[in-house]
């Protein structure tokens, strides 16, 4: 079935998700807002829209947004990134990174062994275990790496895999908002951001300075422009140099984008610092991508052709997440820090820089990058290896 807005007109779908920006901005001003967060209500309104047909599930506007909005986004969100306050966090995240990762591999075993998913079954589940160590790219590396060439299966395995990812996201961001979660997992970053600003998303000041706006966007584009061109070169001349991880780095694009972001901040503190307008504006970037994911979430798709599939990523996500939530008890980590890292682990670099952003907890915007970018370097091996475990 098509959708009602077709999905080649770029024009209709920007109207809707930069509508759904919007709504996400307000909603955060508002009693449900601020008790579920804009991030959940735009995913979700992202995601009734496209399963009502009303926009589609995949369009060359998605790519864009993926593609630019992102990469423009992490530099906007980093621009402020303070070392003194970065370098006393990353390291407890790393923690939370590893044993999030731990989660997920042992959630690859539980859901294989409980849910038979055919003959494929040990490469679904160590494709699937990749995409929620790394994220989507190595979900396609893993597949391709263990000869998995099944436009069908990999179809299905995909529409479990988003629509279990967006369900997971909404629990991340929702856990917070418990009481009882807050009181059985103390954190001091959640309450210096309610302290500050009640957790709700920046919008900047009233006053709109068209100068600022303009630098920081061109900001932005030269650390992607760096960026991505450092990344292709070291890839580049390893393949030239038949250097295989030098080769690979092509792929890692958005890590050189946060390591020029972060010098820019550091840097040019003292000229950053009477500007305005930066992180509002990543903000309104990541408000149009989560609308977007809501978008690719088809839940019909997924019940029509995936439902063991969607069980089998139900109980890895659910394995990762109590191992997560029992080490943070049990290590006394902070609350915050783990949600980032297990939202990086699982998802990626984009969303842990926006969970972050969105809630207020401005400090882990860069660990949760940097982490997810980790979570890109390793997650093929781990995919690889966990194939030949289960087989």
């Amino acid at each position: 079935m098509t959708s009602l807005i077709p999905a080649d007109n770029i024009y209709a779908l920007l109207t809707v998700f930069l509508g759904l920006a919007a709504f996400g901005f307000w909603s955060e001003r508002t009693k449900i807002g601020q008790t579920l967060s804009g991030v959940i209500l735009v995913i979700l309104a992202g995601l009734v829209l496209a399963n009502l047909r009303i926009i589609p599930f995949s369009a060359p506007f998605y790519d864009l947004v993926w593609g630019y909005a992102v990469s423009l986004a992490i530099p906007l969100l980093l621009f402020r990134a303070d070392f003194k306050k970065i370098l006393p966090a990353t390291g407890p995240m790393l923690i939370s990174f590893v044993i999030a990762g731990i989660g997920t591999v042992l959630g690859v075993l539980a859901g294989a062994s409980l849910i038979g998913m055919g003959p494929e079954s040990a490469n679904i589940a160590a494709t699937l275990g990749a995409s929620w160590i790394g994220g989507s790219m190595n979900f396609a590396a893993t597949s391709q790496a263990l000869a998995m060439n099944d436009g069908s299966l990999l179809s299905a395995m995909a529409a479990a895999d988003n629509v279990g990812g967006t369900l997971f996201l909404m629990i991340l961001v929702l856990l917070p908002t418990s009481l009882a979660v807050r009181r059985f997992f103390p954190s001091k970053i959640m309450d210096e951001a309610e302290n500050v600003d009640g957790g709700a998303v920046d919008h900047g000041s009233q006053e709109l300075n068209m100068i600022h706006i303009a630098l920081f966007l061109a900001g932005s584009a030269l650390c992607c422009f760096l960026g991505y061109g450092t990344a292709s070169l070291i890839g580049a001349w390893g393949a030239d140099q038949g250097i295989d991880w030098l080769a690979n780095f092509s792929r890692y694009g958005v890590l050189f984008v946060t390591i020029y972001a972060l010098l820019i901040a550091n840097f040019m503190s003292a000229r950053i610092e009477p500007m305005s307008g930066d992180f509002p504006l990543g903000m309104l970037f990541m408000y149009v991508f989560f609308g977007v994911m809501g978008a690719g979430a088809d839940v019909m798709a997924m019940i029509e052709r995936a439902l063991p599939i969607f069980g089998f990523v139900g109980i890895m996500a659910s394995v990762h997440l109590t191992v997560v939530l029992v080490a943070t008890k049990l290590l006394k980590l902070d609350l915050a820090e783990a949600l980032v890292a297990s939202n990086a682990v699982a998802l990626g670099p984009a969303t842990a820089a926006a969970q972050a952003a969105g809630q207020g907890w401005k400090p882990l915007v860069t660990p949760g990058v940097m982490l997810g970018v980790l979570g890109y370097a390793s997650a093929n091996f781990i995919g690889v290896a966990m194939a030949g475990w289960l087989s």
